[in-house]
C-alpha cells in the first residue's frame, strides 16, 4: 500500500510540476511575442512618425504677427499631412489609436481655421492660429509617447 501511496504521490508531483512548466512557459513565451511585437511595430513607425512630427514644423509654438498662417498656407500644411496619412507610404496605418485620434483633431482644427476666410492672403485668427499650435503639439507629444 505505502508503494502504491508513493507511486501515486510521485505522479501527482510530476503531472503538477509539468503543468505548471506548461503554463508558465507559455505566459512567458506570450510576453517575449508581445515585446517583439512592441519593437517590430516601434520599427516601423519610426520614419513614418519622424516624418510627420517634422510636417508639423511649420506650427509654431509662438506666432508672431508676421508669421500667423494665411488661408493658403493652412490649405498647403492640410494638403501635406493628407498625402502623408494616405500616400504611398500610408503613414496613418501605422498611428496607434491616440495618435490618430489627435491627427484628425489636428486636421479638423486645419478645416475649421481657413472655414470663415474668403481671400487666400487672409490670415488665420489668433484663436484659431493658438489652437492649431495646441493640436500640433498634442499630436507631436502623442507620437512620442507612441515610440
Amino acid at each position: 500500500m505505502a508503494v502504491w501511496a508513493s507511486f501515486i504521490s510521485a505522479a501527482f508531483g510530476l503531472l503538477a510540476g509539468g503543468a505548471a512548466t506548461y503554463f508558465t512557459t507559455r505566459a512567458q513565451l506570450r510576453v517575449e511575442a508581445e515585446h517583439a511585437y512592441d519593437r517590430s511595430l516601434r520599427d516601423l513607425r519610426l520614419p513614418h512618425y519622424q516624418r510627420l512630427f517634422h510636417l508639423t514644423r511649420v506650427m509654431l509654438r509662438e506666432w508672431l504677427p508676421s508669421t500667423i498662417p494665411s488661408k493658403v498656407d493652412v490649405i498647403s500644411i492640410r494638403e501635406n499631412l493628407r498625402d502623408w496619412y494616405f500616400g504611398e507610404e500610408s503613414g496613418g496605418m501605422l498611428l496607434s489609436q491616440p495618435a490618430r485620434d489627435r491627427y484628425f483633431r489636428l486636421y479638423d482644427e486645419l478645416e475649421s481655421a481657413i472655414a470663415g476666410l474668403d481671400d487666400d492672403a487672409e490670415s488665420v485668427s489668433r484663436e484659431g492660429a493658438a489652437e492649431l499650435r495646441q493640436r500640433a503639439s498634442a499630436l507631436r507629444h502623442q507620437l512620442v509617447a507612441d515610440l
